[in-house]
């Protein structure tokens, strides 16, 4: 199975697999990504749509005052975009590293 380092036997005689952190960070990132552009397009398309899930999600709290006066520009999309990217595969990276490591 992709993604997955065979390392030996399980005390039950299974397989005992690893995550591979390379290929998991870089998928990870890739979906965080896409989620990311999906989320900017539909803010500029229907922008009350996208602010009333962000206040579905926050009960019970106002929130308007909050609410954008402009669409945020392209670099600044971007910028987001190419941050959450970053963070998103160092966190992956690290968690399957540990995860990996405590496994053992």
């Amino acid at each position: 199975m992709a993604g997955l380092i065979p390392t030996g036997r399980d005390k039950k005689g299974g397989e005992k697999n690893m995550l591979n952190a390379k290929v998991f960070e870089k998928a990870a990132a890739v979906v965080v990504a896409v989620f990311y552009v999906v989320c900017y397009a539909v803010t500029i398309i229907a922008p009350d749509f996208v602010f009333g899930i962000g206040e579905s999600w926050i009960h019970s709290v106002n929130i308007d005052a909050l609410k954008a006066s402009a669409i945020m520009p392209f670099s600044t999309a971007l910028w987001g975009l190419i941050t959450i990217s970053a963070i998103t595969w160092v966190t992956v990276y690290a968690t399957i590293t540990l995860y990996n490591k405590w496994a053992k």
